[in-house]
């Protein structure tokens, strides 16, 4: 069963039971106001080609809507209350959070962006299911997006089969599948607190889990993943 509500989390949380599913997997504000910044507007990005040819990927591209939904981080109280309902945890940010009770795992994913760039090439997810850090290598720099899972760090060759990013901090859906495959089995019970582009319930759907559930506080961007699953679903399973 897989569940998409356009609702805030902390109401939503409030009506869940104790432990009521095995695994959040979360994508939560870094309070870094990533939704002001000036790349969501820009459209005339080239980038050049081994052949020499420069390639405007930003052609089918519509700008994001300015909006104020990464000005501050979630409260300790969002924290506890996660831990509550969930037996474990897997939430992206955990370096600009400050939560008390959080544990020493740690996943860092390599994006393999290259140096010069302005965005960072790591991203660090707090994981209560190890007690390490966890590299975890995934190409998305950009159009430079990774083949497949088996392949992770080889970029897709042909660029019409990339995600097309549908939120400001829209992470790829083969990440959520190899976290799944890593850290999930297809008996869980899943949560997603902040559904975005909506890859989690994809990844979940495709994994075959028995419940996924994501929430999401933004209507544009609750329409927008709605949208995006059921197209997923016409398509047919593809893992």
């Amino acid at each position: 069963m897989i569940e998409l509500l356009h609702i805030d989390c902390m109401e939503y949380m409030a009506t869940c039971k104790d432990k009521q599913f095995d695994l959040a997997i979360c994508d939560v504000p870094y309070g870094i106001n990533v939704a002001k910044m000036p790349y969501l507007t820009e459209m005339s990005t080239t980038v050049k080609q081994k052949n020499g040819n420069r390639l405007n990927g930003n052609k089918n591209k519509r700008p994001y809507a300015i909006k104020e939904w990464d000005s501050s981080v979630p409260t300790q109280a969002y924290f506890d209350e996660l831990r509550r309902i969930s037996k474990e945890q897997i939430i992206w940010g955990i370096e600009y959070m400050n939560w008390e009770g959080v544990g020493s795992g740690r996943i860092k994913w390599d994006k393999g962006v290259a140096d010069g760039m302005s965005f960072n090439r790591y991203e660090i997810a707090y994981c209560s299911l190890v007690n390490n850090i966890i590299e975890l290598p995934l190409l998305w720099a950009g159009m430079c997006q990774a083949k497949c899972l088996a392949e992770p760090m080889t970029q897709q060759g042909n660029k019409s089969l990339n995600e097309r990013r549908i939120h400001p901090t829209h992470k790829p859906i083969l990440l959520y599948k190899r976290l799944l495959l890593d850290y999930a089995k297809p008996t869980d019970k899943i949560i997603d607190t902040h559904l975005g582009s909506g890859s989690s319930a994809i990844a979940a759907y495709d994994f075959g889990v028995a419940e996924f559930i994501g929430t999401e506080i933004d209507k544009e961007y609750f329409e927008a993943a709605r949208k995006r699953f059921e197209n997923h679903k016409l398509q047919g399973k593809l893992f």
